[in-house]
């Protein structure tokens, strides 16, 4: 018979490790961590393409409770990132707790026992009281459906799923999206390649990222007065919790940021119809702002091209658009973000029979993102409507494991701990009401699910999550 775990976690990436850490703080040592890779780290294991950095500045992208003087610019690139995870794991002894290449398949809950019963794609079960899911909704890539792509005798890959081994020097190159990831990968290979064919559908807003290395000087300091790092991290969080403001429709805060948007991508692009090419036709902040200091300079290059007719059909050896130009193409590069309502791709079963997919078959509900109705004893680390446009989402991590904890500890020897249904569906009501106004609804974007309900975004700011997790509300909880 399987040994019963007091908490079993899915994911190893920034949210499963702070739960792991902060179990252990508490003296909670019979959990572990599930992770289907072969790594740690989450989205900085998955994504290793050239450019991989953070748009959250290093110093507030970190534990609150592990500060790092070493970071060795003011927005790290994905090596650190993922070795500052690694060296958490070490430091708090984590790693005895991590099973990696642990596909879980299933988590149906046992009223009975009280217990959930995982299963996993090798077909062992795991038994477990807690059931916690830090599976984020970035991990399963979007690949278009692109007539022809089958016959396509280069390479082809994801930007999540890089191929090291594809020699880029010389090569036509196409990258298929013009966002996040491609801002970050167009600048990293443009030197390189024979040609760089970047697809774009949408244009978007990019500030600049004003990015530079730390001296030894400065880490010097950071090493000797953590309260200097204290002080710079809270400096950077009150900056980026100010600039909320931005995202009200038709506010001055918007305005400006707008302004110095356009003025940007101008200071790089004089080209008129590039400029045209390159000019959102939204609001700023509806979909996603990006952070660029070499992007905009990257597309001035006589190598790159930027292309906004859609593709219609890729041959051999060639994609031809829809104004029916055939472009040559050795590698195509699919920087076409993540199928982001598909929070948890497994099969979760509650009371009832009740399964998390039904409950969510139009979209997604929760209470605060962390638990669900009618699923005892099971929580969640950034799931529905907890994704952030304009902070830190570590901030958002530690309010929810904190919020957790406090939920395992009230709930002592009884058998289980649910939210009640009408105290969810209130707080929903209540956190879709905060979107009016805001500029998340003037456009589609992927904060949104295909009714146009935004499923991925608080709506407030990160001091009003933090108000409302500090201390759970029991009242709205059935104990049993």
């Amino acid at each position: 018979m399987s040994c019963v775990l007091d908490v079993a976690i899915v994911g190893a990436g920034c949210s499963g490790i702070c739960m792991g850490i902060k179990l252990k703080q508490a003296k909670v040592n019979n959990f572990k961590i599930f992770e289907k890779s072969g790594g740690i780290s989450g989205t900085w294991h998955d994504n290793t393409y050239p450019g991989a950095a953070c748009d959250v500045p290093s110093h507030l992208y970190c534990y609150s409770f592990e500060l790092n003087p070493e970071w060795s610019r003011v927005f790290s690139p994905q090596p650190e990132i993922k070795a500052y995870f690694e060296k958490c794991i070490e430091k708090y002894g984590i790693a005895s707790h991590l099973q990696l290449q642990t596909e879980i398949v299933s988590a149906v809950f046992d009223g009975e026992r009280a217990l959930w019963q995982i299963h996993t794609a090798s077909g062992e079960e795991i038994l477990a009281r807690f059931f916690v899911s830090a599976a984020g909704a970035l991990t399963i890539p979007f690949l278009p459906d692109i007539k022809g792509i089958d016959d396509f005798t280069g390479s082809s890959f994801h930007s999540a799923r890089w191929d090291h081994s594809c020699e880029l020097e010389n090569k036509n190159v196409a990258v298929v999206g013009s966002a996040a990831s491609a801002v970050q990968i167009v600048p990293a290979i443009a030197e390189k390649v024979k040609k760089l064919y970047m697809f774009q559908r949408t244009a978007n807003y990019i500030l600049p990222r004003f990015d530079r290395a730390y001296s030894e000087e400065e880490k010097q300091k950071f090493r000797k007065s953590a309260w200097r790092m204290r002080l710079l991290r809270w400096r950077i969080y009150w900056f980026m919790e100010g600039r909320f403001k931005f995202f009200q429709r038709g506010s001055a805060e918007n305005s400006k940021e707008t302004y110095l948007a356009l003025k940007n991508m101008k200071k790089y692009i004089t080209d008129e119809e590039l400029q045209k090419k390159l000019t959102p036709q939204y609001a700023m902040g509806c979909k996603r702002v990006l952070l660029s200091d070499d992007f905009y300079p990257a597309l001035t290059r006589e190598n790159v091209a930027v292309i906004t007719p859609g593709i219609q059909h890729v041959t051999a050896n060639e994609i031809v658009t829809e104004d029916e130009k055939k472009l040559p193409v050795d590698v195509i590069v699919f920087a076409t973000g993540f199928q982001v309502d598909k929070f948890m791709n497994f099969d979760i079963v509650g009371l009832d029979g009740k399964k998390l997919q039904d409950v969510w078959q139009s979209r997604p509900i929760s209470y605060f993102g962390i638990t669900v109705s009618g699923f005892p004893n099971f929580f969640m680390l950034l799931g529905p409507n907890t994704g952030l446009g304009h902070n830190s989402i570590i901030f958002m991590i530690e309010s929810q494991v904190n919020y957790i904890l406090q939920c395992m500890k009230k709930l002592g020897k009884r058998k289980y701990i649910d939210v009640k249904e009408q105290a969810m569906k209130k707080h929903d009501e209540e956190l879709h009401a905060h979107f009016a106004g805001t500029v998340w609804s003037d456009c589609k974007s992927w904060y949104q699910n295909s009714d146009g309900k935004i499923i991925a975004l608080w709506p407030q700011g990160t001091v009003d999550y933090w108000k409302a997790t500090r201390k759970p509300k029991f009242r709205n909880f059935v104990f049993k």
